[in-house]
């Protein structure tokens, strides 16, 4: 399973201290004017904490120590539940023993529900500990006691926290159900930093690399960017503008990414977040080494490195080697990157995090090929291929039709809530007309068997197209792109491309000697074949390249960001992930290889016409051996 590393990642954190702001008060339903008095101050030191944790961790043991805040079980457990939270981003460790503390006291039995926050609180300290099973543990019983009290806000934050979980573990059906489900919460909340920590949850799930709904990322992004300049808040200004580059950065728009970073780094530099703006560092650097401008890079790499060496974060110091050893590699300059990429490796073998662990190896192999270090390269390349396939294992039959749909459909939500209390109303007039309860009880029952024809005939509908639409773009045999599919998406990559002055390259893919494996152990055997390659290929592809089946043993793949050179690369690790697959079960000696034609595309050059080239290339590939890749 998939770890999360304590280094906040803000593609998936998002500043989680907008939890703090968002604070479960305990008092709620018991609150007065003293304790609206000690929220206001709660929310003031709350946002203290946004930049001086330390000094709020002080104001929250000092309003402790009051005796009238002692005296008031409400406020006093207010204050707890508010230092639980700081302590658990900051110093989960502590976390535990601050509950057991909390349990002892008369008073959390006093407040219903204060427990089951308090224990919501320690599951967030558990996953920023990097231990998600526990944490999940936790957020499933806060999801559970949030249901059991009618307690909406806590049903809210436990199923936010668990939907964000469930997503870094891959799970996208059951991420997508906890995140919507939070969403809705919030909305009748009214409550707009709750509303929109909800909403970055979602937005961050379409951007996933796994998930690639760019579109409606970057329109959620959007509205909380104009959401956050409406109210000032520089902080999730900064946020919004940083998650924008993300996806333009997915989407291999580093001319559209730069600028985006640029200003996160400005607003986190001017609100005094260190952190935050040694983060925004490394994300301008990876920008400015994907672009070529290595001295640059380097430079803007090196100094958020050394933030994190000054304040002694080891996850930090590892993540930005694992930067500056890829950005070495960028810039030829292959003894540093090992240096630092062997760092890496090490820090993050010893931490069990296969999610970095195997980018540390991708990137060693290919220093390796490129000081042609041969049976080295082919040993990386092996550890690097056993790590994805344990990343990506139970998520590429993942069906996320529901995923794409569900989030536009929040008007049929809201008719389906008013349906069901008129449907209450109606019950109400019932009860009180008796000269006619039998006819209105006729009425109603006919009303809801009329719903659910209704519903069931829609949903047989939605179901039926989503199955033409899959039939329609996808290649019933190894569920990849079809070449329509293909060819639209190869089209829209090379028209970006040419208007943004970036490079993309196409790689032509054949199976060598298909037919005669086809011949001798048959349709059935070569249709394995075709499944194995292809699923090889797959877990082989960058973020963002797509492959499709354009013929019988005939693939394409496009890949967007890449000049000629990075593309061969990445032709080659397709090209011995095939070579690694074992069809020794289909056919005594039967081993599987591919030959590649890679064609970059030129300047005002059509895609038919780089297609062509990738087609020569591949031609070329097999006139001289098979097994190989040739660039145009």
């Amino acid at each position: 399973m998939m770890t999360k590393p304590v280094t906040p990642d803000r593609a998936w954190l998002a500043r989680r201290l907008v939890i703090m702001l968002a604070a479960l008060p305990l008092a709620s339903a018991l609150a007065g004017s003293f304790q609206d008095a000690q929220r206001a101050r709660i929310d003031v030191i709350q946002r203290t904490a946004l930049s001086e944790p330390a000094r709020a961790l002080v104001k929250f043991d000092s309003m402790l120590s009051e005796p009238a805040i002692k005296a008031d079980t409400p406020s006093l457990l207010d204050v707890e539940l508010a230092r639980c939270w700081l302590l658990a981003d900051t110093k989960p460790a502590l976390v535990s023993a601050a509950l057991d503390r909390i349990e002892r006291m008369p008073a959390a039995s006093a407040v219903p529900g204060a427990l089951a926050k308090l224990r919501l609180c320690q599951g967030y300290a558990h996953e920023r500990s990097g231990k998600p099973a526990q944490a999940l543990i936790a957020y499933d019983a806060g999801v559970e006691a949030g249901t059991r009290l009618r307690d909406d806000e806590l049903l809210a934050k436990a199923r936010v926290l668990r939907g964000e979980q469930r997503a870094i573990q891959g799970r996208y059906g059951d991420a997508i159900e906890d995140l919507k489900a939070a969403y809705d919460l919030e909305l009748r909340s009214g409550k707009e930093n709750n509303i929109n920590y909800a909403l970055n949850a979602l937005a961050n799930l379409y951007a996933d690399r796994n998930v690639k709904d760019y579109a409606n990322a970057m329109k959620t992004y959007e509205r909380l960017l104009a959401s956050h300049v409406r109210r000032a808040d520089v902080q999730g200004q900064a946020t919004a503008h940083f998650n924008i580059g993300s996806t333009f950065e997915s989407q291999g728009e580093l001319a559209a990414a730069l600028p985006n970073f640029r200003k996160a780094m400005e607003l986190d530099r001017s609100r005094g977040a260190k952190t935050d703006t040694a983060y925004d560092m490394r994300a301008v650097g990876i920008v400015l080494s994907k672009m070529g401008r290595h001295d640059e890079a380097l430079a803007m790499i090196e100094q958020s490195l050394q933030h994190y060496v000054a304040v002694k974060d080891a996850d930090g110091v590892a993540m930005l080697r694992l930067t500056k050893g890829t950005a070495h590699r960028r810039a030829a300059r292959h003894e540093l990157a090992a240096a630092d990429l062997e760092a890496a490796k090490a820090y993050y073998a010893g931490k069990d995090n296969p999610r970095f662990l195997e980018k540390a190896y991708e990137e060693l192999a290919l220093v390796a090929a490129a000081t042609k270090r041969w049976d080295r390269a082919f040993e990386l390349r092996g550890e690097h291929m056993l790590l994805q396939q344990k990343l990506q294992k139970g998520m590429l039959d993942e069906r996320l039709s529901r995923l794409r749909v569900q989030f536009q459909t929040e008007q049929a939500v809201l008719q389906s809530q008013l349906l069901a209390s008129e449907n209450e109303q109606a019950k109400r007039e019932l009860a009180a007309g008796r000269s006619v309860a039998q006819w209105q009880a006729a009425a109603l029952a006919l009303s809801v068997v009329a719903i659910a024809i209704l519903g069931f005939s829609v949903f047989q509908q939605l179901r039926q197209a989503r199955r033409m639409l899959d039939l329609a773009l996808t290649d019933e045999l190894t569920r990849l792109p079809n070449r329509r599919h293909f060819m639209a998406v190869a089209l829209s990559a090379f028209e970006h491309a040419a208007k943004n002055n970036a490079s993309v390259s196409l790689a032509a893919i054949d199976i060598d000697h298909f037919k005669q494996a086809n011949d001798t152990y048959g349709h059935a055997a070569g249709d394995q074949v075709l499944q194995r390659a292809a699923h090889a290929m797959r877990c082989a592809l960058r973020p963002g390249d797509t492959l499709g089946r354009t013929g019988g043993e005939e693939f394409l793949v496009v890949l967007p960001g890449a000049g000629s050179a990075e593309a061969a690369h990445a032709a080659d690790r397709i090209r011995l992930a095939v070579a690694a697959v074992d069809c020794s079960d289909i056919g005594a000696g039967l081993e599987l290889r591919i030959s590649i034609g890679v064609a970059e595309l030129r300047h005002n050059e059509t895609l038919d016409s780089a297609l062509g080239r990738a087609d020569a290339a591949l031609y070329s590939a097999k006139h001289n051996g098979r097994n190989r890749v040739v660039v145009s």
